[in-house]
């Protein structure tokens, strides 16, 4: 019989990558969630469409997430808000803007309040899969 670990992994395995995304477009978050859980050990453990109900569920959940794709355009409130209370995470957590229009200047103000990194929905969504698939070791198991 295999050892499991506590997070029902097996002793050894890879642990999978806990995304939380922060999208008010339910088309676009379908997208996003479907492109994320074909990286292998993802799990989307939840999703929000405005402000408060994402700074709510950090709040709630302080230590069980691994990964929060934060769009800056919300229903209601905006991303930003959500960016902001990420800036006290956990070292091992990580913060993804993954927005469309984005500018220099908000690149620049997103980086300032601590996202790991910054992509466009219309124009880097292949860079965005690429870094979730090098958190999870995905690129280095032969996945990419």
């Amino acid at each position: 019989m295999l050892a499991t670990a506590t997070d029902g992994t097996e002793a050894g395995g890879p642990r999978p990558l806990k995304v939380f995304i922060i999208e008010d477009n339910v088309v676009l978050r379908n997208i996003i969630a479907d492109a994320l859980r074909d990286i292998p050990s993802v799990d989307i453990l939840f999703y929000a469409d405005n402000e408060v109900s994402a700074t709510n569920w950090l709040s709630s959940n302080d230590g069980a997430w691994d990964l929060a794709v934060v769009d800056l355009h919300l229903r209601q409130g905006s991303g930003v808000g959500a960016l902001s209370w990420c800036t006290t995470r956990r070292p091992n957590q990580r913060v993804v803007v993954l927005s469309g229009e984005l500018n220099d200047e908000m690149r620049r103000k997103c980086l300032a309040l601590r996202a790991d990194a910054v992509f466009d929905k219309g124009t880097e969504m292949n860079d965005f899969l690429g870094y979730c698939k090098a958190l999870t070791g995905a690129t280095e198991r032969g996945m990419a």
